[in-house]
């Protein structure tokens, strides 16, 4: 990967998980709009969120984050970010390892962003159904970008509402769509792009 990416604040504004093939970009699980309720209710796929959890809760981790989510909100981030984006290597960028959309003005920069690193292939994986309808009223998905809405519980099949990709999470249930194959790879993706793919309608994460 390429190394001497961009900062903001001190921290750098990209995560690097060492289960995906490319960089991704973390905030505060706590400042989720639809996820932070979520998280409080017994059946959902954020009652047992891993970014409320283990190495999130480092202080290193949580500093970090915050300075991403003030990154997001500072003026020239979308420049920034997007040239960040165009320094590393690997095609593939995952957008919120850790957090989600805020407001539709986030959105648009967040497209604005995929727009300006049309060499990136990025996923966008939401709970915020709203956000992104208001914002998709405003303007097109870009043709590198997969967006793609969470169910809200464990088990539950997609949104009908939703015309676009999803996600869903399966414990008891068989999965729905393409099954992720990371459980059976030591957690990681190694050569599946579904998560990236519009072709893939729906993709099932085995709740661990």
């Amino acid at each position: 990967m390429t190394k001497n990416l961009g900062t903001f604040n001190g921290s750098a504004i990209l995560s690097n998980t060492s289960k995906m093939p490319g960089y991704s970009i973390s905030t505060p699980a706590q400042d989720c709009k639809t996820g932070a309720k979520l998280a409080k209710v017994k059946g959902t796929v954020c009652a047992d969120c891993y970014a409320l959890k283990r190495t999130y809760n480092f202080p290193s981790v949580k500093t970090a984050m915050a300075n991403r989510q003030a990154f997001m909100a500072s003026p020239k981030w979308v420049e920034l970010m997007a040239a960040t984006i165009n320094k590393t290597r690997s095609p593939w960028f995952r957008w919120f390892d850790s957090g989600d959309v805020q407001s539709v003005k986030h959105a648009l920069g967040i497209l604005e962003v995929c727009k300006l690193t049309p060499n990136k292939t990025h996923w966008i994986p939401t709970k915020e159904a709203k956000i992104w309808r208001d914002t998709l009223a405003k303007v097109d998905l870009p043709d590198n970008v997969t967006l793609r809405l969470s169910a809200y519980k464990v088990d539950e099949a997609p949104a009908a509402s939703w015309k676009g990709n999803t996600s869903t999470v399966d414990q008891d249930k068989p999965p729905i769509g393409h099954a992720c194959p990371a459980p059976s790879q030591g957690g990681k993706c190694q050569d599946c792009r579904a998560c990236w793919s519009r072709d893939v309608p729906n993709v099932s994460y085995h709740k661990h």
